[in-house]
């Protein structure tokens, strides 16, 4: 399985996420390959599709798998991302694009591009350099989850059993 992000920016050095991304990127990078895919300049939102589209050629999968992340996508658990994340590569899924917009999300016509999903990270909105540090987190926790590895702990909290039995009371 290999993962590509593609992103309409690169994020700078100056960034407070920057480290954070960097070493979640090397954390997959132990379970799987991994590219971040970024334009070498800004590139506005009429440039957004050409970029898309140029680089999804580039990859030359035939009907690529991209999971977009949108507001209005699906909410998944980490658990469901995971489960999620298998079943594409129990399938034969030999590559999975994700694929984050910039402010004003990503343009309609990606759609024409190859089999698209939207996941959403939260009902909140995120600035983009969150988002996608909140994503390689995500993907990095549903590796350790699928690998049995103890990074996820998937028990419910005291603070959540005493509310929940507070409420069924």
């Amino acid at each position: 399985m290999r993962y590509v992000f593609i992103t309409p920016w690169k994020i700078p050095q100056q960034s407070y996420l920057y480290d954070f991304v960097n070493e979640f990127q090397s954390r997959i990078s132990k379970f799987t390959s991994i590219t971040h895919i970024y334009p070498s300049s800004q590139i506005n939102q009429n440039e957004l599709y050409a970029f898309y589209a140029k680089e999804f050629k580039k990859l030359s999968v035939e009907n690529p798998l991209c999971i977009a992340l949108d507001e209005n996508g699906k909410n998944n658990s980490s658990a469901d991302f995971a489960k999620n994340l298998d079943q594409y590569e129990s399938r034969g899924e030999k590559m999975i694009i994700f694929c984050l917009g910039g402010a004003y999300g990503l343009p309609s016509e990606l759609k024409s591009l190859g089999r698209i999903e939207l996941i959403s990270l939260s009902q909140m909105t995120f600035p983009h350099e969150l988002a996608f540090a909140v994503l390689l987190e995500q993907v990095y926790r549903a590796r350790c989850i699928l690998s049995k590895h103890p990074y996820h702990h998937g028990e419910i909290s005291s603070l959540a059993k005493s509310h929940i039995i507070k409420n069924k009371s």
